[in-house]
């Protein structure tokens, strides 16, 4: 008997009515929320075509309702009246045990379904031994996916990772005093008690605290001079400690679930980890890694500004230091590899943060206290968030005049000196030279005008020879880039600021480097090749991983580049017959790396070969700023 087949007009029915039961559904929970849809609709209407981003409501129109106990209703959904939700226009911001969530559009799940179990709950405090894949997997009837933690990652013992109590503390100390000062997540006197006790009770820790600890240990270990290190830990291991450290971090994340977390702690872990990871890991890789965490910040509202969302002022601003801080890094990690950054574009209105201390903003906080005049802990970070203002306010009008090549030189002169004006006014007329933090923002400052200068100029010199630049453009191209060096080897060498060469480190212009390299080449005749060189083997000590003796594509381009340009040097000083030709350090020891991976990997008889790097990467006579600033290079630099 053949079995009938249902008509497409019956499917298309039955389509149709099961749509139209589950907008019902829909509906209903919106009543039950204490929206009037009526209201919704006529507002929708008018301003479907004006307003880009959901507009908040003012705070006194917020609905503000929270009720003892977790129920939900026979679908497994929190109930309105069981939330904590601040009603916008056209978007909420939901919590629930200390979860945020920031909702634009109508959920087809539950509350419980957005998120990872997260070791907040009672639940979670009494067994950590549930892992949240298989919490997840029983509350919601989901399958693992590949950001889900993997059984693994639950099965190791996190306890016996943990460092000492003293250790520990010292840890957090240097955190303090290395890496707060210049990233400002949150404020100090707030994970001063969670600190306290992953020193002393680390077992007290719910999941997202260890994730964050674990990242704060992390990045304070990477912020360590050689010795610092040697001091606190007794040993040189340096690498091995800092893979430890990784691994511990990777594992926390897993197990607290990161990619479908709802806690900022967690996203903050993330981050932590992203920055520390900076100069370990691919850029691609963490550019991805940067999408999933913009990602969880969109969900967690980070992108809407937390006054115009009701939140309280203390709530608000670190969410605000949270937001910036990630823009900020994300820009730099997308120009790495390549991209131009979304975020530049992107619709979003949260506020710069404030220019306060941490001591001026406490829970209690009705609203924030003015800002302060002049500098505080606050300026370091905001000097570099008022740049990327700038930036993206210029790009939004459509002026990007930076890499624009309808803008003249002297209009870009213009616009740089005015540029340079407003960051005089707002920071380095107030800059102290006897405060390390002050001579930093500084030399933060004065490094990014110099790399605007060097990108204003770079479109005009995009795949042209050397030989048709001008000798005038190519000197002030060549000064630019020589002063770039310049502060690179003051921030190294200056120990008053010793503490903050990690982050320096981050801004290593590569291109700049490569450009005194060039010229180093074309002028080996001259008498400027003595200063060239000097700053290249001082760059090359000083640099952490410009000496590195492993493998690679990005450092045989350098170690290629170093070595050509020395030969050109050499043939010139072997033609004058100078007598003691002495070989800068940076070469005899690129060299001594050549000759040993040659032994390993080139068969006996044969030479080491240039057939695997980008022909653009060694040519002396094209400049190819895009594979220098976002090719191999940018995967160490």
């Amino acid at each position: 008997m053949t079995k009938s087949t249902p008509s497409k007009a019956h499917l298309s029915g039955e389509i149709v009515q099961m749509q139209q039961d589950r907008i019902h559904e829909l509906e209903q929970f919106i009543i039950r929320s204490g929206v009037d849809l009526n209201h919704v609709h006529q507002r929708t209407i008018a301003s479907s075509q004006d307003q880009a981003l959901p507009t908040p409501r003012t705070s006194s129109n917020f609905d503000s309702t929270l009720k003892s106990g977790t129920k939900r209703d026979h679908n497994g959904m929190f109930r309105p009246s069981e939330l904590t939700s601040y009603k916008t226009r056209e978007a909420y911001v939901v919590e629930h045990d200390k979860q945020t969530g920031y909702i634009e559009t109508p959920m087809w799940y539950s509350w419980s379904e957005a998120r990872m179990p997260d070791g907040e709950t009672e639940k979670s405090q009494q067994k950590r031994s549930d892992s949240p894949q298989q919490q997840a997997q029983f509350s919601t009837n989901y399958h693992a996916a590949l950001l889900d933690p993997p059984i693994s990652a639950w099965a190791i013992d996190m306890l016996h990772r943990h460092p000492s109590p003293k250790t520990a503390s010292a840890l957090w100390t240097t955190y303090l005093t290395n890496v707060h000062p210049l990233v400002k997540l949150f404020f100090d006197w707030d994970k001063a008690p969670m600190m306290e006790r992953a020193a002393n009770e680390p077992t007290s820790l719910s999941l997202p605290q260890e994730a964050l600890v674990f990242a704060i240990y992390f990045i304070a270990v990477l912020s360590l001079t050689d010795t610092e290190f040697k001091v606190l830990f007794e040993t040189s291991e340096r690498l091995l400690l800092l893979d430890d450290f990784q691994s511990s971090v990777e594992a926390a994340l897993e197990r607290v679930g990161y990619a479908s977390t709802s806690d900022l702690p967690v996203l903050q872990a993330l981050y932590l980890y992203v920055l520390a990871m900076r100069n370990r890991a691919r850029p691609a890789t963490l550019y991805s890694l940067m999408g999933i965490a913009v990602r969880i910040a969109e969900r967690l509202g980070l992108h809407r500004d937390g006054d115009l969302l009701g939140l309280s002022p203390m709530v608000a601003e670190e969410r605000r230091r949270t937001w910036w801080q990630m823009q900020q890094v994300e820009v730099l990690i997308a120009l790495v590899v390549g991209c131009g950054p979304m975020s530049v574009n992107a619709n979003w209105d949260t506020k710069m943060p404030s220019n306060l201390e941490d001591s001026d903003i406490t829970p209690t906080l009705a609203t924030l206290p003015p800002n302060r005049p002049g500098l505080t802990g606050m300026s370091q970070v905001l000097h570099r968030y008022w740049v990327g203002y700038h930036i993206r306010d210029t790009a939004r009008k459509g002026t990007a005049w930076f890499t624009s090549t309808n803008v003249s030189m002297i209009e870009k002169n213009d616009l740089m000196e005015l540029l340079r004006k407003e960051l005089v006014d707002k920071f380095l007329q107030h800059c102290e030279p006897v405060n390390p933090m002050h001579l930093y923002i500084q030399i933060g400052v004065q490094s990014f005008l110099l790399a605007a200068q060097r990108h204003a100029r770079q479109p005009l010199m995009a795949n042209i020879r050397i030989s048709d630049m001008s000798l005038a453009d190519r000197n002030e191209f060549l000064k630019n880039c020589m002063k770039t060096m310049d502060y690179y080897i003051l921030v190294q060498t200056t120990p008053a600021i010793a503490r903050f060469r990690w982050h320096y480190e981050f801004y290593f212009a590569s291109s700049s480097f490569v450009y005194v390299i060039v010229e180093a080449h074309h002028r080996a005749a001259t008498a400027e090749a003595v200063s060239l060189w000097a700053t290249i083997n001082r760059v090359c000590e000083l640099h952490p991983r410009l000496m590195a003796a492993g493998p690679g594509l990005e450092l045989s381009a350098i170690t290629h580049l170093i070595l050509r340009a020395w030969q050109q040097r050499q043939e010139y000083l072997e033609k004058q017959q100078s007598q003691n030709i002495e070989k800068p350090w940076c070469v005899a020891k690129l060299e001594a790396h050549v000759d040993a991976r040659n032994a390993e990997t080139v068969p006996a008889g044969q030479h080491d070969s240039d057939d695997s790097l980008d022909s653009d990467l060694l040519n002396f006579e094209l400049i190819d700023w895009s594979a220098w600033e976002a090719g191999p290079a940018g995967r160490f630099l």
